[in-house]
């Protein structure tokens, strides 16, 4: 081939390989900027790039929605459904992360531009007067052109003309990708806020447990830092407040709750000229320092706080009283009150005392009361008798897991040195030794009946013999007694191999060995779902715990109990103290218990009781 033929066919290929990228990556769309017509994963590319994959999605979704959430990262924990509650809206979370107020400004700018639009609720954190317009910087970070006013053509191309390392990733973790978010695809699409379900079922009240698993979060920084785009956030601010008020759009202005290791490292003054200058664009609701600052456990990190926070603080502005929060929680500031509230602020800082908003709740597990004991599952009448007595004797109260549930989510009050006694399987004993010796000591527990087996001394009807387990008529008295409460150890799924045919047993509630999250959640489903339709049949009410078979369980399985509806779960792990913190739900899951056997002596009781 002659070198004139050459220097045609080489711009040529060029061009052709060129434009195989370009539709790969169009086709592909790593960033949802081209309606992602293949995979339509927007977890994944809004995890990307937030700031354009979002408005991405809108444009094709926002008759959708009538109101917006804008701000930073923190802003993902104002649940939508409660704010749609609260102001009869249908709200869409746009917080994005790597923002200023700038990029917030053309954000509402945009919507109330195009979008029909009610509510804006515009979260301020302290960053937005540590950076302003920090400008176009790479693919992942960009912001979108209708919103930056950059041009249209010269954005797509960018985004067509990129390396095709992205599109070939976004291919490779979608082979990789699972019910439950990870790495590459955190946020919940259709809401708009992050997908903190792995998050909010970890282990957390044991705040020595929690400080192990995050160390490194809440590590604080050196004192003494300014905050110097303190005028440009305030004349963004007021940008966004004019623009709403242009268009009639109720505009509300949220300050977000700030772990104390971040409030702490900014000096009092420019803290002070900060919150004086929004106060003198617009009112708001200030939470950056409350009581719950103080405690990491309210926090992922030092600058997000948890999805729990979010609900007490919607809680406190639409002065919802089912939902606890501390005193000094929250304030409304106006021009007219700043100076007075930071005085207050600074004087005397909100803290409280750990002890206020925490309980430790030590669980007991008993399974089988008989005559005889023969395993270390099995305790005699007088054993039992003399540990409950023991209890009663010292000072320790039985509790419920409604009380506990009322603690938590209600701030309801819980007696000294609580206890909560439980018994797994719902074995006939308990009703004939167990019961009465609670009621001789004033004493209460908690039964976790297995479904199936209530009513039965043979397996599933089968010929296979068991231990008689008690019926629903003395459920019943039980429960109406005040001593029992019943709760649910599955309907079944805590089977028992040797009765059973087949090779898909269920001896727990985690996921078989293979089992695809489609079946595996319809399977947990059913069972939670005909198990509640019975009880509230016998026993008038539908299970809020429930004590996981064999302590098995997974984070999927903790997922998805409490999706169903089941606000307490228990373990029998012993590798942490079960404190439970006020308005933090998780500190309900997976609670650990120990094991009360014919053995234990009145030292091993105590030294459980005391942690």
């Amino acid at each position: 081939m002659s070198s004139k033929k050459w220097l045609v066919m080489l711009p040529l290929t060029l061009l052709l390989v060129m434009g195989c990228c370009a539709v790969f990556n169009m086709l592909i769309d790593p960033f949802g900027v081209f309606g992602d017509p293949i995979l339509d994963w927007y977890s994944y590319n809004e995890t990307n790039n937030p700031r354009v994959a979002k408005l991405a999605w809108l444009d094709e979704h926002y008759q959708q929605y009538d109101s917006y959430v804008i701000g930073s990262s923190s802003a993902a924990s104002y649940n939508v459904e409660e704010l749609n509650d609260y102001l009869d809206a249908s709200f869409y979370n746009l917080f994005v992360y790597g923002c200023d107020t700038r990029d917030y400004r053309d954000f509402a700018a945009y919507v109330l531009e195009h979008y029909t639009v009610k509510n804006i609720v515009l979260n301020l954190g302290i960053n937005e007067a540590v950076y302003y317009d920090e400008g176009e910087d790479d693919l992942n970070g960009r912001m979108h052109a209708k919103a930056s006013g950059r041009s249209l053509p010269l954005f797509y191309l960018e985004y067509a003309l990129t390396t095709t390392l992205q599109s070939v990733e976004k291919l490779a973790f979608r082979l990789r990708d699972t019910e439950l978010p990870q790495v590459f695809d955190v946020f919940l699409v259709e809401s708009g806020c992050y997908d903190k379900r792995v998050r909010d079922v970890e282990k957390i009240g044991d705040p020595a447990v929690y400080d192990r698993a995050y160390t490194g979060e809440f590590s604080t920084s050196e004192q003494g830092g300014q905050l110097p785009y303190v005028k440009e956030c305030a004349q963004m601010v007021a940008e966004i407040r004019d623009l709403c008020a242009e268009r009639g759009v109720n505009l509300m202005v949220i300050t977000s709750p700030v772990y104390a290791g971040q409030w702490n490292a900014y000096e009092e003054s420019a803290l002070r000229a900060y919150k004086t200058a929004l106060a003198e664009v617009t009112d708001y609701w200030d939470f950056s320092c409350t009581p719950i600052s103080y405690d990491n456990r309210y926090f992922y990190d030092q600058t997000h706080f948890r999805n729990a926070v979010g609900t007490m603080v919607l809680a406190e502005i639409f002065g919802n009283d089912q939902v606890w929060r501390p005193e000094r929680f929250g304030a409304w500031i106006t021009a007219g009150n700043c100076q007075t509230y930071l005085d207050g602020l600074f004087s005397d800082p909100p803290t409280a005392k750990v002890e206020d908003y925490t309980a430790d709740v030590p669980v007991l597990l008993y399974h089988s009361i008989v005559e005889e004991p023969g395993s270390y599952l099995e305790v005699s009448p007088e054993t039992f008798d003399a540990q409950m007595r023991f209890l009663a004797e010292n000072g320790y109260h039985a509790v419920t897991t409604q009380e506990l549930i009322d603690y938590v989510y209600h701030g309801g009050e819980l007696p000294d040195k609580p206890v909560l006694i439980s018994f797994d399987d719902g074995y006939q004993n308990n009703y004939d030794y167990a019961w009465p010796i609670l009621r001789e000591h004033d004493l209460k527990a908690t039964i976790y009946a297995i479904g199936v087996s209530v009513g039965h001394d043979r397996y599933k009807d089968t010929q296979f013999e068991m231990t008689p387990h008690f019926g629903f008529e003395e459920a019943r008295r039980m429960v109406e007694s005040g001593v029992i409460d019943v709760q649910s150890h599955t309907y079944d799924m805590h089977q028992w191999p040797p009765f059973e045919s087949g090779d898909r047993i269920r001896q727990t509630m985690a996921p078989l060995e293979g089992e695809i999250y489609d079946d595996y959640a319809a399977a947990l489903n059913r069972d939670v779902a005909a198990y509640n339709q019975i009880a509230k049949k016998e026993l008038g009410y539908e299970f809020t715990s429930l004590a996981f078979p064999g302590g098995d369980y997974t984070t999927l399985t903790e997922v998805l109990v409490h999706q169903a509806g089941i606000p307490v779960t228990m373990s029998t792990r012993t590798d942490s103290r079960n404190i439970l913190v006020r308005g933090l739900p998780q500190s309900l899951y997976a609670l650990s218990r120990w094991s009360v056997m014919e053995e234990t002596t009145q030292a091993d009781l105590l030294e459980v009781l005391n942690g």
